[in-house]
């Protein structure tokens, strides 16, 4: 029916689906470049933080709790993937909204526009304020969930020795404690929330009562505009792991590879050692721990590191691998150590810790991680490194092979067959460069291995903390407060009665054994 009071209800009808169809569209382009955008900024911000951890400095891991780097990896990369790219996203929404509906609002009453800054100027303070306040208790609720965490860890990790000593009730307390503190925080965190909230709602109460006031007894607006300007009214008002993960991204690094740090192709083609006035530090401002040492390693010796404890020995071998700050200069066959990348370096040293680790699958990839060997020469690594001699009594169906699955860390493997395992990867890789952690429990058959099975050109450096498993190298350093203070053959610092090494032998309840084994050496 056409006529002066009609109404164009089709052409309507086409404009609402035109913007129904074009929201649909937007929409679908918005969320689809949130999703890409959001995955790769969360794969940027995760490769990052994982290559950061891992090049980061011995220095630092030893000050950083392992509860903390599990929180960084775990919780806060999680609020990025989710709850803060979800955030953002709503705030993107939020504020296009609020615009819109607030620009509805004074379309239809143009002096609110007045109020509406001041309420907007408040709501900003009580946000500035809020946030501020919720940074600083978010950061220490994320502090007090690490040790929570750590506890836990430690706790389900030494289960069997805390019953063993009825320390149940000790780890139980220490776990409350721990938590309510966590809970603590955790409560002043939702009452924060909960003061932002009231003062939001306050504001949407006081600028919605004017609204309607004004538009109703002020303006006399028909029902359909101020039901219209009222609900956009209260519709109006309906990164702290960032801080932290961006912490992580810029804590001390390692010498980054470079072109020029890769070594020749045949390097190393020998063992040789040499050492010119070497001072080593753990910090850049911190004390020396080795002051101005020097010494020469011939290719193929044996060579016994002892000292008591603090005297050095572990300093050095983490100097000879560049994990500490040093000075003066280390040669390994010919090359200094400080010109070349640290992948190159320490992929051809390897050491043997006390407590080797292993990784999660079969032994064969923990001997061959990259797949460069055939079994053949892994099954030969494990016969010299004496798993064979491990295992005789044991039946067919339990001894150890390649296909033996190995748990998280090699839990299921003992001490001394780990340490076996690690002298096996040194076998296989041979390395001309073998640093040897000793331990007792392993001395028999990892001594007998090393002087039978490794080639006359491979350097062995002993950290020794029994006497008995040094006294037949080629020659002993005797370190003392990071210095060394004696380093011959054994049979020449024995004969000084006043020497360092002849005390320790002489304080040792093993003596007359100590002195007959460099006696049959010397014959």
């Amino acid at each position: 029916m056409e006529g002066s009071g009609s109404v164009p209800v089709l052409l309507y009808l086409a404009g609402y689906g035109a913007v129904v169809i074009s929201t649909v569209i937007v929409n679908c382009f918005t969320a689809l470049n949130y999703i890409y955008g959001t995955t790769r900024a969360s794969d940027y911000i995760h490769k990052r933080l994982v290559a950061s951890v891992l090049r980061t400095t011995i220095r630092w891991l030893d000050r950083t709790p392992v509860s903390r780097i599990m929180t960084r990896s775990t919780q806060d990369i999680n609020a990025i993937d989710n709850s803060l790219a979800s955030s953002l996203r709503d705030f993107v929404d939020v504020c296009i909204r609020l615009l819109s509906r607030l620009g509805a609002v004074i379309f239809f009453s143009p002096i609110f526009l007045i109020p509406g800054f001041f309420i907007l100027v408040i709501g900003v303070c009580c946000g500035s304020v809020y946030f501020k306040a919720q940074m600083s208790v978010k950061r220490e609720m994320s502090i007090a969930k690490a040790p929570v965490l750590g506890h836990f860890g430690s706790t389900i990790a030494g289960l069997a020795s805390i019953r063993a000593y009825g320390a149940q009730q000790l780890f139980i307390t220490e776990m409350q404690t721990r938590t309510d503190r966590h809970s603590r925080i955790a409560r002043i965190f939702n009452n924060l929330q909960r003061w932002m909230a009231v003062r939001i709602d306050f504001l949407i109460a006081i600028f919605t009562s004017s609204l309607a006031w004004y538009l109703v007894y002020v303006l006399h607006q028909s029902a359909s505009v101020t039901g219209f300007s009222l609900n956009m009214a209260v519709q109006c008002f309906g990164s702290s792991n960032v801080e932290r993960i961006g912490s992580y991204l810029t804590i001390e690094q390692e010498p980054q590879p470079h072109p020029s740090g890769k070594p020749p192709a045949y390097w190393p083609s020998s063992g040789t050692l040499r050492v010119e006035r070497l001072s080593a530090r753990y910090s850049p401002d911190g004390p020396e721990v080795l002051h101005q040492i020097s010494f020469d390693i011939k290719s193929g010796e044996r060579i016994g590191i002892v000292g008591r404890t603090g005297s050095g020995k572990s300093s050095l071998t983490l100097s000879l691998l560049r994990c500490i700050y040093t000075t003066g200069e280390i040669f390994y066959d010919g090359i200094s150590i400080n010109k070349l990348n640290l992948d190159a370096l320490r992929s051809q040293i390897t050491i043997i810790p006390q407590i080797p680790e292993l990784i999660s699958g079969n032994l064969r990839e923990n001997l061959d991680p990259f797949e460069e060997y055939e079994d053949l020469e892994l099954n030969q690594a494990l016969e010299s490194a004496g798993l064979n001699a491990l295992q005789e009594d044991l039946p067919e169906k339990d001894r150890i092979t390649l296909d033996t699955m190995v748990s998280s860390g090699g839990n299921n493997f003992s001490l001394g067959q780990r340490q076996i395992l690690a002298l096996a990867r040194a076998i296989v890789r041979k390395s001309k460069l073998l640093i040897l952690d000793e331990d007792y429990r392993t001395d028999t058959i990892i001594q007998s291995s090393l002087r039978n099975q490794l080639g006359g050109e491979v350097t062995l450096i002993t950290i020794a903390h029994r006497l008995q498993t040094i006294m037949d190298a080629d020659r002993i350093m005797v370190l003392d407060a990071g210095s060394i203070v004696e380093f011959d053959a054994p049979s020449v610092l024995l004969e000084n009665t006043k020497g360092y090494l002849r005390a320790l032998v002489d304080e040792s309840h093993d003596r007359d054994i100590l002195m007959k084994m460099v006696e049959s050496k010397s014959h």
